[in-house]
């Protein structure tokens, strides 16, 4: 059985909101670079727009597909608000335990065609390995997020003035099935997705700019 990965107060998600900055760094890199000190950034309060103070940090277990590393996420607060911001690196997002590089090779895998066991045993290894049960949720909450996804993407995409035409990048428009959402996605995010962002796949970045109801 996997260990509790959770080192914080019990609790805390209640009263924390969540932000995830675009560092471009792996889970170890993060490790090293921010182990012993905050990231030197600014944050405001999505609220009131004041600066945010730092406020402690927290460890948390990340999942790859070898290892598990316990990295320190950092926390603001917002003194006029009275609410804690949890800032999450690009490669996490709210309660998932696995990288989110992990999670999207995945479902890519799924996406393709593979069963259920070639998934699950090309992503992972013996030493850290996730159910078929965790892969299906996975699975599941991909399809009920991609289509508010996708239009975010294409919004911001027209915004760009990108010289395509947003819905015939769509597979059909007669009776339209969730794979076709999935892959007028997969085509919107290799258009959005800046080139050196996209080494570790197109999920990370997304995260980081989409509203959290549409993060995958």
């Amino acid at each position: 059985m996997l260990p509790n990965l959770w080192r914080g107060t019990p609790g805390a998600f209640a009263t924390t909101m969540s932000k995830i900055l675009y560092f471009g760094l792996s889970c170890k890199a993060y490790l090293r670079t921010f182990g012993n000190q905050s990231p030197n950034v600014q944050i405001c309060c999505d609220d009131c727009g004041q600066l945010l103070h730092k406020h402690g940090r927290y460890w948390r277990g990340v999942l790859t597909k070898h290892d598990v590393i316990l990295i320190p996420i950092y926390r603001w607060y917002c003194p006029a608000c009275k609410k804690t911001i949890s800032l999450l690196p690009e490669f996490l997002i709210p309660w998932a335990r696995y990288a989110t590089w992990v999670r999207e090779a995945a479902l890519k895998r799924k996406h393709k065609g593979f069963s259920w066991r070639q998934t699950v045993e090309s992503t992972t290894t013996p030493a850290v390995r996730y159910s078929h049960r965790t892969l299906k949720r996975w699975w599941a909450r991909h399809l009920c997020r991609a289509a508010n996804a996708a239009l975010w993407v294409a919004g911001k995409l027209v915004a760009q003035r990108v010289d395509a035409d947003m819905l015939r990048l769509y597979p059909t428009m007669m009776n339209p099935t969730p794979m076709d959402t999935l892959d007028w996605l997969n085509k919107l995010l290799s258009r959005f997705i800046p080139t050196g962002a996209s080494r570790r796949g197109y999920w990370s970045f997304l995260n980081t700019q989409v509203p959290a109801a549409s993060r995958l």
